[in-house]
């Protein structure tokens, strides 16, 4: 995995900020291979009760994160129970990694 641990802790403090304690944090993507380099943060971030502004706390959370990161640029997917699974969504959460 490459992120450090402060990363690590970082979003996943942002994220329980912005979404409360039960939200959950996967890291998927290239990010997971410690061979490869560069890249993009993906993100999966699963919540357990729907959301009525799920697209806008979905674009505020991954810019405030980007902020935070020092302008390392984030792919966030924000998951309710009333969010259709797309493939990418199953992939993310077949293969992620929990923060």
């Amino acid at each position: 995995m490459r992120l450090t641990e402060e990363q690590r802790r970082l979003i996943r403090d942002t994220v329980a900020c912005a979404l409360g304690p039960q939200a959950r944090v996967c890291l998927f993507g290239s990010r997971l291979d410690d061979a490869r380099r560069g890249g993009d943060i993906d993100l999966l971030v699963e919540v357990p009760a729907p959301l009525s502004d799920r697209l806008r706390r979905e674009l505020e959370l991954g810019a405030r994160l980007e902020r935070q990161l020092g302008g390392r640029r984030i792919d966030l997917l924000l998951l309710d129970p009333a969010t259709p699974r797309q493939p990418v969504h199953e992939a993310a959460l077949a293969h992620g990694v929990p923060l």
